[in-house]
């Protein structure tokens, strides 16, 4: 077995993590053009690709110890339930992700028909869900939040939409916020859905651009 040798400061730390998201998004692009099931399985493997390098002891094992999520009044589920959520997740994903199907390949963002622009806003919500339940539970010590837009653009790409990139950052970041709380509160995805959207709109005139 290798050598692991751990980050040397905080610095190094988020060096190896973001060299880690680079790894995950790679791997969901991949994952997202096959045909193989998405489901809980892939939620680790994309945490487990991002701390592989960074934190191995933590790297797609379920939390063992209580959390609390910072600006937030959410109380993630307690650690010992964590299994027990994660598989009744499993089987929510699996039968939302029956029900979509894949827009055309040839899709840029624009010209739909009215039941592919039902699909989009299908594909969309979805994504929205999955993203809240991942934070929501919180079933990692570290890296829930980029476990879950990894997650949301696998389900993205797997339809035929682009991965995108939430923002929050600055002042996005209470928007952000808001909007998981909205969902914690009152089940409102309109405000994460929006930013997705947003995401997606921002992707294709960057592609429509440089047709």
């Amino acid at each position: 077995m290798a050598h692991y040798e751990r980050p040397k400061n905080e610095e190094e730390f988020q060096k190896r993590e973001a060299i880690g998201v680079i790894r995950a998004s790679r791997f969901i692009r991949k994952f997202a053009g096959s045909e193989k099931l998405i489901d809980v399985l892939v939620i680790n493997q994309i945490h487990k690709t991002i701390y592989k390098n960074a934190w191995p002891e933590i790297a797609g094992v379920f939390r063992g110890e209580p959390v609390k999520i910072t600006y937030s009044s959410h109380l993630p589920p307690h650690h010992l339930d964590v299994q027990v959520w994660m598989m009744k997740f499993n089987d929510e994903i699996v039968e939302k992700i029956r029900k979509l199907k894949s827009l055309p390949m040839q899709f840029r963002g624009v010209k739909l028909s009215k039941k592919e622009q039902v699909m989009v806003r299908k594909i969309i919500h979805t994504a929205a869900w999955v993203h809240h339940k991942i934070v929501f539970i919180h079933p990692f010590v570290e890296g829930n939040g980029r476990t879950a837009r990894l997650m949301a653009n696998t389900i993205l790409e797997r339809f035929n939409l682009v991965g995108i990139s939430i923002q929050i950052e600055k002042e996005n970041k209470n928007g952000y916020r808001l909007a998981l709380s909205q969902i914690d509160k009152v089940g409102d995805y309109r405000s994460l859905e929006k930013m997705i959207f947003d995401g997606l709109v921002s992707r294709y005139s960057e592609i429509n651009r440089y047709k």
